[in-house]
Formats: C-alpha cells, sequence, structure tokens
C-alpha cells in the first residue's frame, strides 16, 4: 500500500535526520574539545613561563642577599677577632681575676 511506503520513507528521513544531527553534534563537540585543549595547553603554557620568571626573579635576590649576608658576617668575624686580640690581655685577667686566680 502506498501509506505504508509513504510512512516507511517518512521514517527512513527522520533516521537520516537524526544520524546527520549525530554526526554534526560530534563533530561540534570534537572540535569544541580540540579548541579547549589548545587553550589549557597555551595557559600551561604562559603559566610556566609566570612561574620561571618568578622562580628567576627570586633567585637573583636569594643570590644577592647571600652575598651581602656573607659580607656581613665577614666584617663582623674580623671585627670580633680584631677586638679580641686587642682586648685579649685585659679578658685573661678578667678571667683570672673572677676565677679567683690574682695573685
Amino acid at each position: 500500500m502506498p501509506i505504508f511506503k509513504w510512512v516507511e520513507e517518512i521514517e527512513n528521513i527522520y533516521e537520516n535526520l537524526i544520524e546527520n544531527a549525530k554526526k554534526e553534534s560530534l563533530e561540534d563537540i570534537e572540535k569544541l574539545k580540540a579548541s579547549l585543549e589548545k587553550n589549557m595547553e597555551k595557559k600551561l603554557h604562559n603559566n610556566q613561563e609566570i612561574i620561571n620568571s618568578a622562580l628567576k626573579t627570586l633567585s637573583k635576590e636569594i643570590d644577592e642577599k647571600s652575598l651581602k649576608f656573607g659580607e656581613s658576617i665577614s666584617k663582623l668575624y674580623s671585627k670580633i677577632e680584631k677586638n679580641y686580640y686587642e682586648n685579649k690581655e685585659g679578658l685573661m685577667n678578667l678571667i683570672f681575676e673572677k676565677l679567683g686566680f690574682d695573685f
């Protein structure tokens, strides 16, 4: 009967439309996924560059401060050593006095 044939054709057209819509949706999803992955890679790369730059700057600052600290310690050591030798005799006498060895 022609009406059944017509219904079958409508069903075939409907199935074809659904399949085409699925394919187009899947293609759109894949394109969106690829675009998002590309954006994420760019963001990760940018973040890594920012982190590397910050670490480089921090490393330079630490090196500079370490150098200054080393210089300060060296100056302080020299000053302590100088004061010790300048006051060595007086310190020994003071220690002997406190220990009761002052004859």
